[in-house]
């Protein structure tokens, strides 16, 4: 099935769902419930957390769904959800972020393997010093892999404005884990809400 059969079909099935057929959503929810998950995983490490907030995610979407415009892509308008709602998780249970990040991208591989846990521990505590927004724009382009485009819309700027944060994000981390500093947040690497 064509990428645009895919849409279509995904497109029927909101429709249906507003014309009052409940039964039409599930599809999505089974289609889209791992998104979800890994989503919410990357900020959570509780399984049973995990799950309920992916539900309540679901539920929201299944009320909101009037909200959704379909000249978009359905899965950015559902991450944005899921991202909304494990932020509001962890404001209200006051924790930091879990990120769970592959360190090849700061070039790991050139260490030996003794060296690779600590430059892991040390990727994290980059990660950690990072505001909340930088962490998502990095989680969902590495952790998820969304283009710049659905980053975009996930989070409401501009694809350009994306592409110069996460350059600025992977340059400051990169010197940060090649000097093995203790990494300080800057105020430049904060994004301005809409």
């Amino acid at each position: 099935m064509s990428n645009d059969s895919l849409k279509n079909a995904e497109r029927q099935l909101i429709h249906n769902t507003l014309s009052g057929d409940s039964s039409s959503f599930q599809p999505l929810v089974e289609k889209y419930w791992g998104l979800v998950f890994s989503i919410i995983k990357k900020y959570v490490k509780d399984q049973e957390t995990v799950a309920d907030l992916s539900q309540e995610v679901f539920l929201i979407a299944y009320s909101r769904l009037q909200q959704y415009r379909p000249e978009f892509n359905f899965s950015p308008w559902l991450s944005k959800i899921a991202v909304n709602k494990a932020l509001e998780y962890l404001r209200r249970e006051k924790r930091s972020p879990v990120v769970d990040f592959d360190p090849d991208f700061a070039e790991c591989h050139r260490f030996a393997p003794e060296q690779i846990l600590k430059q892991r521990e040390l990727f994290d505590e980059c990660l950690e010093k990072l505001p909340a927004e930088m962490q998502i724009i990095f989680i969902l382009r590495h952790g998820l892999e969304f283009s710049y485009e659905d980053i975009a819309h996930v989070l409401d700027l501009p694809a350009g404005t994306i592409k110069g944060l996460l350059f600025r994000v992977r340059n400051h981390l990169k010197k940060i884990f090649e000097q093995g500093e203790k990494p300080q947040p800057r105020a430049d690497m904060v994004f301005s809400e809409k």
